[in-house]
């Protein structure tokens, strides 16, 4: 609607100015624009063809555009002449040119033009021109675009202009109506027009019109409007009439604005000059239609210009008219410049990469059921599979998602393997959130509470530095009067802020008052004007492009470039002006240039602006080509020019962004915000880089200290890096030559490596504090580097480390991010203390800063395109900005966990450059033997760690020469030693070694290159390579603290110090020999040195009285060398030329020397710090010193010419010159040893032979003993120790067994001397040699508490007292044939101890009932001999002479012994400490003791003396004293085992046969057990397959010695075959084994296979049925795996249990997809139906009852045990409380099912007319309790059906349909068989209509029970057949309907008669009400103290609900102890009390 009325036009217009609404104009701009969003552009002006003879008028205008070419008519004013201008008024860089002869006439008759008596800019009087491309060019493929017109326009490059960069002056005053006078026409306008050019801007809301609040940290884009909840929303969508903020805000003040805006447009066009643009309603000038430059905001007025061209089908159209191709849309970037390709982008939805969380978020698909909360309403763990995603109790779930390192969701381990230091998990995850040792600060540094390090002078700067801001805590008063002092670079802002100088005067104020700002020299680009700066209110620089002076609009704040406006005029003929000829304001003629040019000093001639030269505004986004009067955008390799002809876009599809988040690796896409998860699982990721062409992702974790690759779908995680990293903080990745390069801040190194890790190289490591961020150029062989130590910078070198120089050193603090704008050949950083992101040149000139607002604490910086993306530590998001000018801040991603590095994802951000190290014709990069590294001009080769160049310069050479070795706490390093001058990038390398933890000791041997160190808290001494390989343990038994290491090179021997033991010993290299040499007065031992020549050795002593010592290097004539002026003798050095011996003190901080007898001691250098490491080589001496932290050395002799070796370096021990010019000489021990058979050790004068501890020489003085004859042998808990006897001095040895946790209980088989142990960790019983060589596993299932044990060395058996499961067993000495001896009324046995001649066992019990028993060996005849006078019976041992039993009570602190009727009872000892375990000798009594921590013994003959063997030794448990050849009595069974089957066991009379757990004797035998139980349950344990026996009344289980299980969790079985099968999910292959022989195991699907999660057997058909949950699929095939068949594909979402009724011929499952289900088909796969659809949650466990007809089934979400019959009807639960639920099975009346949390089976007994009873737990403490069955004959009942005979007759499968079957044959041929395929049968078999083949009951049969078309199977059966089915269906019709006329009739009666007897048997009826059939419980009491039960362990959390069944009646289950595995969450607290078993029913409720 137009107004018609122009005095009402004027009225309204003057109340709009005096109520000062002038801002409000552009709201109701928007608002109008709502009405024509999604149409077509239409002008709200004059026809074009109006405008183009507009143009021919050639009338002068007030404002001009140029177009791309200029043409003629174009022009740029000179100033009239003889005008006089304020010099502080006039722009350095105007447009025109002042004349020498001003006019002070003039100037004083126009005052108010003095000051402005500049000319400005006309605008064009040329006719709008079609249009062409004007050369653009591209160097990648061009688009085909609508002709957009002129394209060389001048506008800023980001449609943002100079003058636009202050807030609160943006935008124009006004427009002029003609510029033939000085009368300003009418302005609208009072404060704001529409004509807005800043994004930050425009779409704002209007003031005073739903405002958004001030405190939006999320600035909305240019063509956006921001709703008043900070949302961002399409201008298009405001004023719509549909809300589309969620506050509704876009929808207030919409009334009447329509009639606004045509007023507005009519104001706007009221001229004729101009023209309101359709969408964002600014007001421009005609001439700026089609000339290239975005005016309208949105390029309309650049589209629709000369002849109109369609877009083609392979483009998009966009709502300006602009064509891109389609492949744009929705990818996240405004290609069309007005957003309407991003416009009707699905982002709501989720993509296939993606789930959907209830409340419509999007996250990874990864993120599912992963056992986190990512979705926010945590639906993303909803319906999970637990026993996956969950661990059982006791045990902590892996992190994972390392591309299945830790599983699919994270393995299990034991909770004790948490925080132990060691990977267990295999991502480190099980070490994390571990108490960590305290960080270190230096003086200078202050610590905060994460243990970061920042500087001191970073405390109380008013800025949080610290992650909890502390450092701005307890700062005082931070008044004026206490200001903080800003640095030398820094400029103090008058509220105190302290900014960077080099921030002064750029135009950006930065302080808060923009002081920074003021008495700057300012200066624009050529040809724009600068508007004066007195008169600036704002103190910026504001510079006005050509086109925009005198064009109507004010865009100085005073209006400075809309005064003294020329006049356009005809050049006389006089005139010689190049171009134009004006008149200025004063009535001068003078000459103009057009737009795109200056007036040269001439002032007739024009010259050439080059717009390309821009810095502020740049007009190109890459290169830029200058033209005359004009320019030409194009752009790099890998680019196209977008439609704007100004911007390039890069080719490849959309950018992604990889964002390391701390736990996981994130691709982010632009377009949706969604990302997916890459990697998950993390540690503490980063900084990461990836390699575009390859597929490959890299990232650093600073926790675990790795540098690790994994392919771009996050398969094959593998560590590149993992030796000698502290905190690598950046890596970056080299594309073109395959290098991968990072900084480590904890090693103060830039290094490089291959792809692979072995190649390895540092290029930077003098003056490093703490580098961070890393970025490479490969095209120019750059790297370059931040540091943000005290002296923070950047720098940068060549990519071989050559000519490095610093490139930014001032006005950086805290310098994080980095990298590089590869087009634009640009580095950008940020700076995260100052807050600001820069850029500069690679030189680091032309620095920039382009954005100090928004960041609070930036990290890591990318850039794509035109744009920067940042990630912000404080914001925890990812955000992004303009990386010309940083307008256009939005965040990007949001919901990161901590947000770390980041990189542009897309190919373009890996551009092709040339390969420097190309291949040659050997395969070799750059013709280099090993790493390749580019440079300058060429590259250079590097070689691997010790190695050095040949003269060629290509290859390395094979061995190392001359090298220093450093020990460091964590690492080993070497460095090159030359005698030629130092190379300049000569580094220490690090070896690369595997857990190394603190290395402190080192020694080398050159003859293989190994160097040896020790590790004193791995208590171990190794040796490896060189270069890192063959890294193996020498010595790790009975070593605590090794600090000293000497190698003697002569004979091979290591000797070492350990002051932890004050021993010194020696062993073989290879560590298999050892001996102990020194033990005796010796206090803290530290370092030792060996002269192998001379036959010497020399150690150090720390100790109270510190002393060198020497003796033979056999240990003989030891003799104190050095004993005064000794503090803390360290390091010891030999000096083989001048026979000398060297050595530093600590304490003296001496470095002295001497002879080898302490003569001549001589002070060599004086006043070190802390001297550690010594040694001496080529007139040198080397040392390490903790002080100084570094390696020096000097001259041996004088101490002068002292040099540093290694700086800078913490941690320093030991060092040693690795040399090739050791001595050799001749010795006795090398011819065969010496005739020695163990060791040879050297002597001055000769040699001397030397045994094991404790082992004596024989009298050859050659050979030693087997062994000690009589010896002690104890258990330590983390190993077993041996005490020889057979000398004076007792010493006890670490026996080389393998790594023990808890070793409580021991023996030994007299006969083989083998060692037997129980570890109660480990929970298993192990067997060893002496020498470790040989170990077994003796038992290694089903053992909970082994406290006990004893070997019966003669019956060749083991017994054990187990305290977990209250038993006393017994098994053969291999663990085979395991019997249980005693179970019933045992709680806590321990003790144990026989005699196989009187056929007696015994056993103390230590529970509430204490008691000391015995039976025989057999079990039998069990009685109690003490129950008396017992506290804590532990120990228990035997004297067989006299018949009489000994143990130890550590609560009563006695030894008593009793006969072995428990009579003769004696005190033995009393007032002991707390005894734990006691062996007897004839003449001595040992005993260890808990709390004197000591082995003591005594004589048996005289008490009172007693004798410490072994004092201050914790964890003493069990002792056995043991005498070599003893001789035994004779095995009463004697050869053939006594004739039985399996177990021989003695009594007194003789012996009986005894059978395994589960077995019994065969009937009418003696001697022959079973091979199998009757009955039994067969149970998945993940690591093997466990067996109860229903036949005993034990119910003890028992695992099968079945090998290689590892993740067994479904099973099944055929009973007739004895065959069990189940599937392996870890190896994903269906396995199958004889149940008779256990060896007969295969594998039968091994292929295709992902997880199967259900197993059923058809043991009529033999055929075997499976689910694949990931694969979503049935299979079949035969029991052998052949002839393999999908069955079912289509519907299925998560296929789970499994089960097969052969005789009903159907198959059921169950399918957790939602919703869940369960189904039923055919065995063939037909007739499908669903027969329960709701109220089951995740139905498991599928088994049949086959009795009553009825399918159970466990729901493992809803916690309870349901039945249905096989159509889905007759629905009951069964067991409403079964916690945990996995596999259920049944037995005749009882129900079995697992708890595989709780690890327990539980049964339930159906009940009569009362249903199930009480759940009673069978067997508890399992390894693992998954799926369980229940094997009989009953089960699996004989049965007949076609397939049964012949298989009926077809040729592969044949499945069974309950009246038919058919024949099926394979989805492919077996490779073994190859026979053809048949459908039909070979021969028919015919159906035998038997009783047992008929309906059970009347509806069996569904609704669509008829089996499929008989052609699908068996074809043409003939009409006889047909007739008989059709007569057999009559038949079952007939039934059916006589079965229901009975029925009625029945319910007829029953009706009749309750009716009768209504009023008679009321109250009788009432008292009944208790007695159900069916009982319902409450959530059972595990408790039997009265105490509430603890709440159910919330592992299902991932469910949507927890449901809470009221159920009406109460039950107390069996009571179990706090040592029973319960549903509670909590570990329960262990007691010695017993384990009883209680059932009662309180109530019974209806």
């Amino acid at each position: 609607m137009y107004w018609t009325s122009l005095s009402f036009c004027s009225l309204v217009c003057v109340v709009w100015l005096c109520l000062g609404c002038g801002d409000s104009t552009r709201v109701f701009a928007e608002q109008i624009g709502a009405d024509n969003g999604g149409d077509d552009i239409r002008w709200l002006t004059k026809s074009t063809q109006e405008h183009q003879n507009w143009h021919q008028q050639g009338q002068l205008r007030s404002a001009n555009k140029p177009s791309n070419h200029r043409a003629s008519h174009d022009v740029e004013v000179l100033p009239p002449s003889g005008e006089d201008h304020d010099s502080d008024s006039i722009s350095d860089t105007s447009p025109h040119h002042k004349h020498d002869d001003d006019d002070d006439a003039e100037s004083q008759e126009d005052g108010d033009d003095k000051l402005y008596g500049q000319v400005f800019t006309l605008e064009p009087t040329v006719p709008i021109k079609s249009g062409g491309n004007a050369g653009a060019t591209s160097t990648g493929d061009t688009p085909k675009f609508r002709n957009v017109g002129a394209q060389g326009g001048r506008s800023d490059l980001y449609g943002v202009r100079e003058s636009d960069r202050q807030s609160n002056t943006r935008g124009r005053d006004g427009f002029i109506g003609a510029a033939s006078n000085k009368q300003k026409s009418f302005r609208p306008f009072a404060h704001r027009g529409v004509v807005h050019d800043d994004p930050s801007q425009l779409g704002q809301p209007g003031e005073g019109y739903s405002a958004p609040p001030s405190d939006c940290q999320n600035p909305c884009d240019e063509l956006q409007w921001q709703c008043s909840n900070c949302q961002c929303i399409d201008l298009h969508a405001r004023c719509n009439r549909e809300v589309q903020c969620t506050d509704g805000s876009d929808e207030y003040d919409c009334d009447n604005n329509g009639d606004m805006m045509s007023k507005l447009q009519k104001e706007c066009e009221q001229s004729g000059l101009h023209v309101m643009c359709p969408k964002t309603f600014r007001c421009i000038n005609k001439e700026w239609l089609c000339d290239g430059d975005d005016d309208c905001g949105d390029y309309s007025d650049e589209t629709h210009c000369g002849a109109r061209t369609n877009c083609t089908e392979d483009q998009f159209e966009c709502q300006n008219g602009f064509c891109i191709p389609r492949p744009w849309l929705c990818d996240g970037e405004n290609d069309c410049k007005d957003f309407s390709d991003e416009a009707h982008c699905n982002r709501t939805s989720c993509t296939e990469e993606h789930f959907a969380c209830n409340d419509g978020y999007c996250i990874s698909l990864a993120f599912r059921c992963d056992g986190e909360r990512d979705c926010d309403d945590n639906s993303d763990e909803y319906k999970c599979a637990a026993v996956i995603n969950s661990c059982p109790e006791g045990e902590f779930k892996c992190r994972g998602g390392l591309g299945g390192a830790g599983g699919p969701s994270g393995q299990c381990i034991l909770n004790r393997f948490r925080c132990d230091g060691d990977n267990d998990c295999g991502d480190w995850s099980d070490e994390e959130n571990c108490p960590q040792k305290p960080s270190q600060c230096t003086s200078n540094e202050y610590k905060c509470t994460d243990g970061t390090c920042i500087p001191k002078r970073w405390k109380c700067d008013k800025e949080q530095d610290c992650d909890g801001g502390e450092d701005e805590n307890d700062c005082g008063n931070m008044s004026s009067e206490h200001s903080l002092t800003c640095g030398p670079d820094e400029f103090t802002c008058h509220n105190g802020r302290c900014i960077l100088r080099t921030w002064l005067c750029d135009g950006y104020p930065d302080c808060s008052s923009a002081e920074d700002e003021v008495d700057c020299h300012l200066q624009c680009d050529a040809g724009q004007f600068l508007c004066p700066a007195k008169k600036n209110i704002t103190n910026l620089k504001i510079c006005v492009h050509q086109k925009h002076v005198c064009d109507g609009q004010n865009d100085c704040p005073l209006g400075e470039d809309e005064v003294n406006c020329p006049e356009e005029q005809i050049c006389p003929d006089h005139k010689q002006c190049e171009q134009l000829c004006i008149k200025t304001a004063r009535g001068r003629d003078e000459c103009a240039c057009r737009l795109g040019y200056l007036m040269n000093e001439n002032k007739v001639n024009c010259t050439d602006i080059d717009e390309c030269q821009y810095l502020t505004s740049p007009v190109c986004s890459q290169k830029c080509h200058n033209t005359q009067g004009s320019f030409v955008c194009s752009c790099e390799s890998g680019y196209i020019l977008r439609p704007d002809l100004r911007t390039c876009k890069a080719l490849g599809g959309a950018m992604t962004l990889l964002v390391a988040n701390r736990w996981d690796i994130r691709r982010v896409t632009l377009s949706n915000n969604r990302y997916t998860a890459i990697v998950k699982g993390l540690h503490n990721a980063i900084a990461l880089d990836f390699h575009q062409r390859k597929g490959l992702l890299f990232w650093s974790d600073v926790s675990t200290d790795v540098i690790k690759m994994v392919y771009m779908n996050g398969t094959r995680v593998r560590d590149v890096i993992k030796w000698g990293l502290e905190s690598p903080g950046g890596i970056a990745v080299d594309w073109i030559h395959d290098l991968l390069f990072w900084t480590d801040s904890g090693t103060r190194r830039v290094e490089v490596s291959n792809f692979q890790g072995n190649l390895r190289t540092v290029i930077a490591s003098n003056d490093l504090d703490k580098p961070r961020a890393i970025v490479i150029h490969p095209g120019e062989a750059l790297a370059f580097w931040s540091d943000w130590g005290p002296n923070p910078k950047i720098e940068r070198a060549h990519m071989d480390g050559s000519q490095r120089q610093v490139i930014i050193s001032k006005g950086v603090t805290w310098p994080n991010g980095l990298a590089i704008d590869y087009p634009n050949h640009k580095i950008y950083w940020a700076d995260a203390k100052q807050h600001a992101i820069e850029c500069s040149n690679l030189d680091g000139s032309d620095r920039i800063k382009i954005l100090s607002t928004h960041l609070p604490h930036p990290f890591a910086l990318t850039i794509f395109e035109d744009t920067m993306y940042w990630t912000d530590w404080n914001t925890k998001t990812v955000s992004a900005a303009n990386k010309i000018n940083g307008k256009g801040f939005r965040s990007v991603h949001e919901n990161f966990h901590f947000p770390m590095d980041i990189h542009a994802y897309h190919p373009a951000r890996q551009p092709d450059y040339p390969d420097r190290c190309q291949k040659d014709r050997r395969g070799l990069r750059g013709g280099c033997s090993h790493l390749c590294l580019p440079n300058k001009t060429s590259r250079r080769c590097g070689c691997p760690i010790g190695l050095s160049l040949k003269d060629d310069g290509k290859t390395c050479k094979s061995t190392a020469d001359k090298l220093v070795l450093v020990a460091r706490r964590k690492d080993i390093r070497l460095r090159q030693l030359n005698n030629k001058p130092a190379e300049p990038n000569e580094i220490d390398m690090i070896v690369p070694l595997d857990n190394l933890k603190h290395a402190v000791a080192l020694d080398w041997c050159s003859d293989t290159d190994f160097i040896y160190w020790t590790d004193v808290e791995r208590s171990s001494i190794n040796k490896a390579h060189l270069n890192g390989s063959y890294q193996q343990r020498v010595v790790h038994s009975n070593l605590v603290s090794p600090v000293g290491l000497a190698l003697d090179w002569i004979t091979d021997k290591l000797y070492w110090t350990d002051p932890s033991t004050n021993r010194i010993e020696v062993a073989t290299t290879n560590g298999k020999m050892r001996t102990l040499l020194v033990w005796e007065k010796l206090d803290k031992p530290r370092d030792i040195v060996v002269n192998p020549i001379d036959g010497l050795m020399f150690w150090s002593d720390w100790g109270e009285e510190a002393m060198i010592e020497r003796a033979n290097m056999d240990g003989h004539n030891r003799v104190i060398i050095s004993s005064k002026k000794l503090i803390w003798p360290n390091g010891l050095a030999i000096d083989y030329d001048k026979s000398k011996l060297y050595f530093v003190d600590g304490g003296t901080k001496t470095l002295e020397n001497m002879n080898f007898d302490g003569t001549g001691r001589k002070i060599i250098i004086n006043n070190l710090g802390h001297p550690f490491g010594l040694d001496v080589s080529d007139g040198r001496v080397y040392w390490t010193d903790w002080d100084t932290k570094s390696a020096m050395s000097a001259d041996k002799l004088t101490g002068k010419g002292i040099s540093t070796v290694i700086a800078n370096s913490s941690d320093l021990m030991d060092i040693r010159v690795f040399h090739r010019t050791r001595r050799r000489v001749f010795n006795a021990c090398d011819k065969q040893n010496g005739g020695c058979s163990h060791l040879c050790l050297l002597n001055p004068t000769s040699y001397t032979c030397a045994c094991a501890v404790g082992v004596q020489l024989r009298e050859d003085r050659r050979t030693c003993s087997e062994g000690p004859t009589k010896y002690i042998l104890f258990a330590h808990r983390i190993d077993i120790r041996q005490i020889s006897l057979d000398f004076d001095h007792l010493i006890d040895v670490v026996l080389p067994l393998p790594p023990i946790s808890n070793a409580v209980a021991l023996d030994v088989d007299r006969a083989t001397g083998y060692i037997y142990w129980s570890d109660t960790i480990e929970n298993v019983i192990m067997s060893s040699s002496p020498d470790g060589l040989h170990v077994h596993k003796v038992i290694g299932e089903s053992l909970e508490n082994p406290d006990g044990l004893v070997v019966d060395s003669i019956g060749r058996t083991i017994y054990w007292a187990d305290a977990g499961r209250h038993t006393i067993e017994v098994a053969n000495l291999d663990g085979s044939n395991r019997h249980v001896i005693a179970y019933k009324d045992l709680e806590s046995p321990r003790g144990l101890a026989l005699d196989y001649e009187a056929g007696l066992l015994f056993w103390t019990d230590w529970g509430h009932y204490r008691k000391i028993e015995r039976s025989h060996l057999d079990g039998n005849d069990r009685s109690r001999i003490v129950t008396a006078n017992l506290g804590w019976p532990n120990g228990l041992s035997l004297d067989l002479k006299s018949k009489r039993i000994y143990w130890v009570d550590a609560r009563l602190k006695t030894i008593d012994s009793c006969d072995y009727t428990g009579n003769q009872r004696k005190l033995i000892m009393s007032s002991l400490h707390h005894p734990y375990a006691l062996s007897l000798t004839e003449d001595y009594i040992y005993w260890t003791d808990w709390k004197s921590k000591a082995l003591h013994m005594a004589e048996r003959r005289n008490i009172s003396a007693k004798r410490d063997v072994m004092t201050n030794i914790d964890g003493l448990m069990d002792i056995k004293v043991i005498t070599k050849h003893q001789p035994l009595a004779d095995n009463v069974c004697g050869r053939n085992n006594g004739g039985c089957s399996h177990l021989c066991l003695r009594n007194p009379s003789g012996f009986t046969c005894q059978c395994p757990i589960g077995l019994r004797l065969r009937e009418n035998s003696t001697t022959e057990c079973q091979n199998l139980p009757d009955d039994y349950l067969l149970i998945a344990l993940r690591s093997g397959i466990g067996m109860i026996s229903l036949n005993s009344g034990d119910y003890m289980d028992v695992v099968l010695p079945i090998s290689g299980v590892h993740g067994a969790v479904v099973l099944d079985y055929h009973y007739r075959n004895n065959w069990l099968f189940f599937a392996d999910v870890n190896l994903d292959v269906i396995r199958r084994v004889n149940l008779l022989n256990f060896t007969d195991n295969k594998v039968i699907v091994s292929t295709d296979l992902l997880t199967p999660n259900g197993i059923a057997v058809d043991w009529v058909a033999e055929n075997l049925y499976w689910s694949d949950t990931d694969r979503k699929v049935i299979e079949v095939s035969r029991l052998d795996g052949s002839c393999r068949k999908k069955l079912i594909e289509d519907g299925l979402g998560d296929p789970r249990s499994l089960i097969v009724h052969p005789k009903k011929a159907y198959l059921f499952w169950s399918d957790w997809d939602s919703p869940s289900k369960i189904e039923r088909s055919y065995l063939d796969g037909s007739n499908r139906t669903a027969i329960v659809t709701s109220g089951v949650g995740f139905p498991t466990g599928l088994t049949i009852d086959f009795t009553n007809r009825r399918l159970l089934w466990a729901d493992a979400l809803d916690d309870n045990i349901g039945q249905v019959d096989f159509n889905g009807k007759r629905r009951q639960t069964i067991v409403p409380y079964a916690p945990h639920p996995f596999g259920l099975t049944m037995l005749e009346n009882n129900i079995y099912w697992t708890d595989w949390y709780n690890k327990s089976v539980y049964r339930s007994q159906r009940v009569p007319r009362i249903g199930y009873s009480n759940p009673f737990e069978v067997r508890d403490a399992l390894s693992g309790a998954l799926d369980i069955r229940a094997v009989s004959i009953h089960r699996q009942a004989k049965s007949w059906n076609q397939c049964a005979q012949d298989n009926g007759g077809c040729s592969h499968l044949c499945f069974y349909r309950a009246i038919d079957y058919v024949c099926a044959c394979p989805d492919r041929p077996d490779f073994n068989n190859k026979r053809p395929c048949s459908t039909k049968p070979k021969e028919l078999v015919q159906t035998r209509l038997e009783s047992d083949q008929q309906p059970e009951y009347s509806d069996e049969f569904t609704d669509d029970s008829t089996p499929p078309d008989p052609d699908e199977g068996i074809n043409d059966l003939g009409d006889e057949e047909d007739s008989q089915v059709n007569n057999e269906r009559e038949f079952f019709v007939l039934v059916a309907l006589g079965v229901v006329i009975v029925m009625v009739v029945i319910i007829v009666l029953v009706i009749f008669m309750l009716a009768f007897n209504t009023n008679r048997k009321k109250s009788k009826r009432n008292s009944r009400g208790s007695s159900r059939s069916v009982l319902t419980f409450s959530n059972p009491n595990y408790n039997v103290d009265g105490t509430p039960m603890e709440p159910k362990t919330n592992i299902w959390k991932r469910f949507k609900y927890d449901k809470n069944h009221e159920r009406p009646g109460v039950y107390e289950e069996r009571s179990l102890t706090t040592e029973t595995a319960s549903s509670s969450l909590f570990v329960p607290t262990p007691s010695p009390s017993t384990k009883t078993m209680q059932l009662t029913t309180l109530s019974t409720i209806t």
